[in-house]
C-alpha cells in the first residue's frame, strides 16, 4: 500500500498496481475500514480502481500523521463479493457489426464472448449508477469511438477500451453499443438509488427483443 499527498488536503492510497476483482476487493475492504475507523478530519473518501482519494480538513488532521493512522487501519483481508446479477441483455446494437468487424469477429462471436465473460463492478462514477465493470475479454478490448455520440439512451449496453457497462441514464459516450437492457439502473427515490455497487459479479443473458420488457433480473447472494 503506498500513501501519498495529492495537495494540501487530500491523500491517494495506492492498494494494486493493476485494476480487476482483486484490485476492487482490496479498495472495498479499505474504505470499509476507513469508513469504520472514523478518522479525525477525514470529510470524504472516494473509492476507485486501484486507489482511495481521502479528502481531509488540514486544519484537523496532518499529512503525515493521517497517512500513519491509514497504514494502522488498513486490513489485511480483501472484501469478499456479495452479490452476482444476472441481467438479460439484448444485442441489437447499433455498433454491434462494426466492432465485430474491427476486431475480426463475427458479431455471434462478439456477443458470444460478451455474455460468456463475468464482470466485477470496480467503482461507480462519471454519472449516478453508471458502474465501471472490469473483466472484458482481451479479443474484446476496442478502442473508443473516433466521434462521441452526444447522447445514447439509457439501459445501453456499451464497450470501450478494456472495460463494458451499461449506461444508467440517456447521456453522451465514445463507448460502442452493443446492446440494450431494461434495467434502471439509478433511481433517486431508491433506498440504494445505484443497482449495481462494488464488489457485486455482473453477467449478460442473451435473450430476444420481444422477451426484454418481461424478462426477470436474477440476484443472487453469494456464500
Amino acid at each position: 500500500m503506498k500513501v501519498e499527498a495529492v495537495g494540501d488536503a487530500a491523500l491517494r492510497v495506492t492498494v494494486a498496481e493493476t485494476p480487476g476483482a482483486e484490485a476492487s476487493a482490496r479498495v472495498r475492504a479499505l474504505d470499509a475500514a476507513l469508513r469504520a475507523a472514523a478518522l479525525p478530519g477525514v470529510r470524504a473518501i472516494v473509492p476507485a480502481y486501484t486507489t482511495l482519494l481521502v479528502h481531509f480538513d488540514p486544519l484537523a488532521a496532518g499529512l503525515v500523521l493521517l497517512s500513519d493512522a491509514i497504514a494502522a487501519v488498513a486490513p489485511q483481508t480483501v472484501a469478499p463479493p456479495q452479490r452476482r446479477w444476472h441481467i438479460a441483455a439484448t444485442y441489437d446494437g447499433e455498433d454491434l457489426d462494426a466492432v465485430a468487424a474491427q476486431l475480426g469477429l463475427s458479431p455471434a462471436a462478439v456477443v458470444a464472448q460478451h455474455s460468456a465473460a463475468q464482470y466485477a463492478v470496480a467503482c461507480l462514477g462519471f454519472a449516478p449508477g453508471f458502474a465501471y465493470l472490469t473483466g472484458l475479454p482481451t479479443a474484446l478490448h476496442v478502442p473508443r469511438r473516433a466521434s462521441p455520440r452526444p447522447q445514447i439512451p439509457a439501459g445501453s449496453l456499451i464497450v470501450g477500451g478494456q472495460q463494458t457497462a451499461v449506461m444508467p441514464l440517456p447521456l453522451p459516450s465514445g463507448w460502442h453499443i452493443l446492446g440494450r437492457t431494461h434495467l434502471a439502473l439509478f433511481d433517486a427515490a431508491r433506498a440504494e438509488p445505484s443497482l449495481l455497487l462494488p464488489g457485486d459479479w455482473v453477467r449478460f443473458v442473451p435473450t430476444a427483443a420481444a422477451l426484454l420488457a418481461t424478462a426477470a433480473v436474477r440476484c443472487e447472494a453469494l456464500p
